[in-house]
């Protein structure tokens, strides 16, 4: 048993590292390419692993045999190949969003250097520092998702496992089909953040509580794509988390003048981060964004309250359709 656990770790290990020198290998290639390397790496990972625990099985049974007749060597590793090649992918997509974090982060890097030698190229600027901003994943949140679905997985659960995959696909998948400064309607931010919340009540289960409050007249109402998320995952981390009674956290947008007016609060007793209001990287980084896009236009105010915390977001009240229409003329 010690043999075979050894052999799983510094195999694994190995492997494991393999698998991340092929996402590093194609970060900068399309995405079809990457997709298909990553996932050939990610088989013969899970094959390679499962081939060499079986024949460990069967060395360990033959010097060390006993009553139970041995599996067969073909049904070892197919098993074993079954239950490895989920840890692989669950291994690779993680490796796949920390590449794109630090790619992200030197594209940072290089924006400074461009704001410094050059004033004409202030636009790209704006939309580098934007896509730096955006793709500012917390690395938490991925980390204990991929925890919950990796002991799904080992307590055979595969039916909520595939489910919460699926919800983290359909979250990723959202977060990254648009632009770093594009503008999408209400309706579609509060369908992603529904994903992001439907992966948090996995772990919290009936600790949290979500409701959402958006007259139908304002679902086309633009907003900064992926702008609420941070909000809302600063009071899952502050308010929910350290609670042991349910949380509720609410989502409004309400109009305002010209301005449309979004609300993050929870009612959460929270800890010591709580009592700083406004301090966190994920407010930062939206009142930024917020800042980029509107100027003085865009603002985000937060409040401790006596319980609970809340978040308000202010911008231009603009609509999908009235865009386009302008575009087109």
């Amino acid at each position: 048993m010690i043999i075979s656990l050894v052999h799983l770790c510094i195999v694994g290990s190995l492997l494991s590292a393999g698998v991340y020198l092929a996402v590093r290998a194609v970060r900068e290639r399309g995405r079809p390419i990457r997709f298909a390397v990553v996932g050939a790496a990610v088989v013969a990972a899970a094959l390679l692993l499962a081939m060499s625990e079986a024949l460990i099985s069967q060395i360990l049974d033959h010097y060390f045999p006993h009553a139970a007749r041995p599996a067969p060597f073909v049904f070892r590793v197919s098993n074993a190949f079954a239950a490895l090649v989920w840890e692989f992918a669950l291994l690779g997509t993680a490796f796949s969003l920390l590449d794109a974090t630090n790619l992200a982060r030197e594209r940072e890097r290089e924006l400074a250097q461009a704001r410094e030698t050059a004033s004409k190229a202030e636009a790209a600027a704006s939309a580098a520092r934007l896509a730096a901003l955006r793709y500012q994943l917390n690395p938490h949140f991925l980390f204990n998702t991929l925890n919950a679905i990796s002991s799904l997985i080992v307590t055979r659960e595969y039916g909520p496992a595939d489910a919460m995959l699926g919800k983290l696909s359909e979250f990723l998948r959202a977060t990254l089909a648009d632009s770093a400064d594009a503008l999408i309607p209400l309706e579609d931010e509060l369908a992603t953040l529904q994903h992001y919340l439907e992966i948090e009540s996995v772990r919290f289960g009936e600790r949290l509580e979500v409701a959402f409050v958006c007259p139908s007249e304002l679902n086309d109402a633009l907003v900064p794509s992926f702008v609420l998320q941070p909000l809302v995952e600063n009071a899952i981390k502050y308010a929910v988390a350290p609670s042991a009674e349910p949380v509720a956290i609410s989502i409004e947008a309400a109009v305002d003048g010209k301005r449309l007016v979004v609300f993050v609060e929870d009612d959460g007793a929270g800890g010591e981060s709580s009592a700083k209001p406004g301090t966190g990287v994920g407010i930062a980084n939206v009142r930024q964004r917020l800042h980029t896009l509107y100027g003085n236009e865009g603002t985000l105010e937060t409040a401790q309250r006596e319980r609970g915390f809340v978040s308000i977001l202010r911008m231009p009240l603009t609509r999908r359709f009235v865009q386009a229409a302008e575009h087109v003329a």
